[in-house]
């Protein structure tokens, strides 16, 4: 199946302030802790003496430096964020749901992919095909799929989605989920929430990590973490962060190589300038993932009463490769100009190669074992830009406190896909397959390029009037999306949107740590692409209602939450799977999913963490032009649950050995809008020990412990197998 959906403009604020930051450091007193002290609204940690600069100041104190949004987070307890404000503020404070799965929850889990990470987070499914697809992520929140997370709050939307970032975790030190609308900050997105995956940034204090790790089915990995400072005043860091795999699958004939490196570096002029260079390379050559298995014979029985079985490939050994490339470099900008005058700007640009060979599902014959075929040769590419310049002021009128902010971002993707599709493609037994077969390919059929251009001009005000917080945000965005057909030399299509979005929110900070809110958000997304019938597609739109309490008791790392909310989107897209060899969606009409989310996260003491979450969803199609109104909405199933525990001993002959646990449930849903596919409940349970010894760690991580078998679907011919029993051992070493 195919995959789904200029000029840069730089607005030169990062050299004009850089250049300007010298002079000024020169006339301003203060440290770099005052400054945090000052937005974080702590004190400061004691400093060396004025002149001192013989060791950087967070060296002189040996202190922790204070949290903030992208620092490392030490445990499963973060308690600030920037992505639902753009402005690093307290999570309390922030008047929508949002989870921070830390580096070091991620580790304890031994994730090995950004949908494994979201596991244990409420009202998301990180794991949309049963896991087996790892060249992509795809993950539905609040009931509405995206395949697009933002990377350091930048987007990385394309129209095919194998083109999509697919994030080696071992990268990231945080991953935010804001669940609601958050168009009003970044333009297009679904009104369900967002990704947004922080990289690792470099550290003030030393950071030495390498570790290697074998597991089932064959896989083998190492990887490695370097960081600290370059010059002796700490005003230069650095980082290096790296990642190689070779890893098998229950699947016959799958390999999955891929290599990862993220250099990174800090200059810091003054304790008002922070310039930060973000770059990563990877590489992977992949199998494809069989994920297009029908329905009958694997989510039901087969003509005998048998199944597919798990390990199943239905293309050919011999045409079955994805290879991708992907290159980025960017850089994260801030200048200090005053107690009230701030200004950031964040830039990345992104390039993807991609080589593709594909055999898949064209149906089931009519002995309901034999599968038709189709095949494709596929080569793609894109090119992503975007920029992000933010202004951020802070005053007082009166009794309030104002942080308001004022941005314009941009986005500018190019996407090609050339597409020589097969003419003849052997049928394959599902229950004795026979490989080999030849496939004939007729010369390129399809060849098309997008190009997406987004301008969005944004304002927010973050009100304090003693212990009540409003945010106020109000944008508009000026879209453009078209689609070039490069064989006949034409443009097929165009559109154009402007869209108006806006959030309000209120939050109550109550002494003992309770925090009531109330949000109201819409969102919208750009229409690109066209049904099968030829018709473009228009924007779809949303809005929510949400409401809930926040607790974080004072004194204590833990933090818990409960959300019920009220989202409509309308003119819903979904894949086309009754056309997999086209790049068609469906347009559905409205979506209404209404829910109750109770989450929270503690670090307890005495070596023991937790994390647990229950979603409701009820999930609906409000209006359809297929006849699917009234149906329950495709992948909502109405309850998850999910706990995981953690505890290492902390002294006795046990200490440094630990132990951890977790169960996840997913209730009944269904695979397609029809309401045909109905998958039953899945309940996995996943277990882990450990080892810390001087400076090394030794784990072993088992995922689905009892080797549950369930099925996911998409459709009736578009199903998988999730993920069986593997096993992950680990060693780490540190200094």
């Amino acid at each position: 199946m195919r995959g789904h959906a200029g000029a840069l403009r730089v607005l030169p604020i990062a050299a004009a302030c850089m250049m300007a930051s010298a002079a000024y450091a020169q006339n301003r007193a203060g440290t770099a802790a005052d400054l945090v002290a000052q937005q974080t609204q702590q004190p400061a940690e004691v400093t060396a003496p004025a002149g001192d600069t013989s060791l950087p100041a967070v060296m002189v104190t040996g202190a922790r430096q204070p949290e903030t949004a992208t620092s490392p987070v030490e445990g499963y307890v973060a308690k600030r964020s920037a992505t639902g404000s753009k402005t690093d503020t307290p999570i309390v404070e922030t008047p929508q749901s949002i989870s921070v799965i830390t580096a070091d929850q991620m580790q304890a889990q031994a994730v090995q992919s950004v949908g494994q990470a979201l596991r244990y987070t409420p009202g998301v499914i990180g794991e949309e095909y049963g896991g087996l697809a790892t060249t992509i992520d795809y993950f539905v929140v609040r009931g509405f799929p995206n395949q697009f997370p933002f990377v350091d709050g930048l987007s990385t939307e394309t129209f095919f989605t194998l083109l999509a970032p697919a994030v080696d975790p071992y990268a990231l030190e945080r991953i935010d989920v804001l669940r609601g609308p958050a168009s009003v900050l970044y333009g297009q997105n679904i009104p369900g929430g967002m990704i947004n995956l922080v990289t690792k940034r470099p550290t003030d204090e030393p950071l030495h990590e390498v570790s290697f790790d074998a597991g089932s089915y064959g896989s083998v990995g190492g990887r490695f973490d370097l960081s600290g400072p370059v010059t002796q005043d700490g005003t230069l860091l650095y980082r290096l962060t790296g990642d190689a795999s070779t890893d098998g699958s229950q699947v016959d004939f799958q390999r999955d190589k891929r290599f990862y490196i993220a250099p990174a570096l800090t200059w810091k002029p003054s304790a008002d300038t922070t310039f930060t260079l973000l770059s990563h390379f990877s590489y992977r050559n992949s199998s494809n993932p069989t994920v297009d298995l029908p329905a009958i014979g694997t989510l039901y029985p087969g003509p005998t009463g048998t199944r597919i079985g798990t390990n199943l490939f239905d293309g050919e050994p011999n045409f079955n490769q994805i290879r991708r490339s992907e290159e980025a470099i960017g850089y994260e900008f801030e200048h200090r100009f005053n107690d009230w005058l701030t200004v950031r700007q964040n830039l990345r640009y992104t390039h993807v190669n991609m080589n593709e060979d594909v055999v898949g599902n064209a149906g089931l014959e009519d002995d309901l074992a034999t599968m038709d075929r189709y095949a494709f040769d596929a080569k793609a590419s894109a090119d992503i830009f975007t920029v992000d310049n933010q202004a951020q002021f802070k005053f007082r009128t009166g009794v309030l406190q104002h942080t308001a902010l004022i941005g314009v971002d941009y986005v500018h993707s190019i996407d090609r896909w050339a597409e020589n599709d097969a003419t003849s493609v052997p049928s394959l037994n599902l229950y004795n397959p026979v490989y080999g077969g030849p496939i004939t390919l007729g010369g390129v059929d399809y060849s098309v390029e997008h190009h997406l251009d987004q301008v969005g001009l944004y304002a927010q005000d973050q009100i304090r009037f003693g212990k009540l917080v409003a945010t106020f945000g109000v944008r508009q965005d000026w879209s453009s999306t078209d689609e070039f057909d490069r064989i006949a030399g034409q443009t097929d299509q165009s559109n154009d949107a402007n869209r108006f979005t806006y959030r309000a929110g209120l939050v109550y900070l109550f002494d003992n740590g309770f925090a009531p809110y109330v949000s109201y958000a819409t969102s919208f997304q750009p229409g690109l692409g066209t049904t099968f019938n030829n018709a473009a597609l228009k924007p779809t739109t949303g809005q929510s209602v949400e409401a809930g309490i926040k607790y974080q008791p004072p004194g204590q790392k833990s933090f818990a939450m409960l959300s019920v909310y009220n989202i409509l989107q309308k003119n819903v897209t979904e894949p086309d799977f009754d056309h997999p060899e086209g790049n068609f969606v469906v347009q559905t009409g409205a979506q209404r999913v209404q829910g109750i989310e109770l989450s929270g996260v503690a670090d307890l003491g005495a070596g023991l963490s937790l994390t647990a979450a229950y979603t409701y969803m009820n999930g609906k199609i409000t209006e359809s032009d297929q006849g699917f109104a009234g149906n329950q909405a495709q992948n909502v199933p109405h309850n998850m649950a999910s706990l995981w525990l953690d505890k290492t001993f902390q002294q006795g002959p046990m200490k440094g050995f630990g132990i951890g646990g977790g169960v996840r449930y997913i209730g009944p849903q269904y695979g397609d809008q029809a309401n045909d596919v109905k998958m039953p409940s899945t309940t996995l349970f996943d277990a882990a020990i450990h080892y810390d010894i001087e400076r090394w760690r030794f784990s072993v991580n088992v995922q689905n412990l009892f080797d549950r078998v369930y099925v996911n679907c998409q459709s009736t011919n578009y199903c998988a197998y999730g993920l069986r029993r593997s096993v992950l051992g680990r060693a780490t070493y540190q200094w």
